[in-house]
């Protein structure tokens, strides 16, 4: 949800910059309906074809000044003629916490991110945290330097609310993301038990990868409510009427969630793993990502105490402030401009 989210925003406001040209698999996408920019459309869905034969004979005969890779890695192979390529790379989760990843996005990854960072003129993360972590288990030399934090902007503040979902009760703690191991549910139900009163707990999220039991879990509590995926509208109406945001992550490259809830003035309780704190910057609660005990205690001074809660909203708005797509769009532009290379760099990296 967060690499998605992170693409097309990006994309949308670099439209608002300069002229696009956009390459899509078989159709236009809807979610990009509205912007302007030329498509080149693939006549191949698979995500191998397009990267192994397609994409990398129809990024050298376009003329480009650059390319942008804001979801997956760049093709492993690039022509001498291609154009100077930009990768993102949002988290180290296939290396990090490889048990919470499939071993098909491993292998893939595994193959395919070193021979981006070799290649790529432009490396890009959402924070800082994984711009170190992507640098220590990456010495290659030479990367640091091109390596560069570009964040997410915020988004929802003028979202028309749409209606919250049935049964519902006041005071409930959200929790936002996959149902996955890396998203620590079990650890976020546990700490739920120890509370006394209970409030609702609502998730938030797709079952992920090998999700099967988690789910059964959670679904066997009266007092935690799967609500699957929602669109954007009841998204926003769910923070705007929770009490607070739970987000004890195992590991995260940004944490969306995060950014979202503080946008909209919902307090938040986050691990102090990965991402999360960077992000927070003093405005969410943190704590350990494998104590309960510590996270109990940390929903409960929220829900039992109005000021610190309105602190906390006060904070999460201020730093909010900080996220914008345009400034985000427009360091990327100033990135590109700044990083002109010479022809024999960018073939010794290319080497084809």
């Amino acid at each position: 949800m967060g690499m998605v989210t992170m693409a097309l925003e990006l994309v949308r406001a670099l439209a608002e910059l300069v002229p696009l040209v956009l390459f899509a698999s078989l159709e236009r996408p809807t979610s990009l309906a509205r912007i302007e920019a030329e498509f080149v459309l693939s006549p191949h869905r698979h995500e191998l074809w397009n990267k192994l034969v397609w994409l990398p004979s129809v990024e050298a005969a376009s003329q480009l000044d650059a390319m942008l890779y804001p979801y997956w890695p760049s093709p492993p192979r690039r022509h001498r003629g291609a154009p100077p390529a930009l990768v993102m790379i949002h988290d180290l989760a296939y290396r990090l916490r490889p048990e919470s990843v499939p071993w098909q996005q491993r292998l893939y990854l595994g193959t395919l991110v070193p021979a981006a960072l070799r290649q790529a003129d432009l490396i890009l993360t959402p924070s800082r945290t994984s711009r170190d972590d992507l640098i220590a288990l990456h010495p290659l030399p030479g990367l640091a330097e091109r390596v560069h934090v570009i964040a997410p902007g915020r988004s929802g503040e003028d979202l028309a609310p749409g209606p919250l979902p049935p049964k519902i009760r006041p005071g409930f703690i959200l929790a936002v993301g996959t149902l996955e191991r890396r998203k620590n549910y079990l650890q976020l139900l546990s700490a739920h038990r120890l509370m006394t009163p209970r409030p609702q707990l609502v998730i938030v999220g797709r079952p992920g990868w090998g999700s099967d039991d988690l789910q059964r879990r959670l679904a066997a509590d009266a007092e935690v409510v799967l609500l699957g995926h929602v669109d954007d509208a009841v998204l926003q109406t769910l923070y705007r009427s929770a009490s607070l945001l739970a987000f004890p992550s195992l590991y995260e490259g940004f944490g969306l969630p995060l950014l979202e809830a503080m946008t909209q003035g919902l307090p938040a309780v986050v691990s102090s793993a990965g991402s999360l704190p960077e992000v927070a910057a003093g405005a969410a609660l943190v704590v350990p990502p494998d104590q309960p005990q510590e996270l109990a205690r940390a929903m409960t001074s929220i829900l039992s105490d109005p000021a610190l809660a309105e602190e906390l909203r006060l904070r999460g708005r201020t730093r909010a402030l900080e996220f914008d797509w345009g400034r985000s769009a427009r360091s990327l532009l100033e990135l590109v401009q700044a990083s002109v290379r010479t022809a024999p760099a960018r073939e010794a990296r290319l080497g084809g």
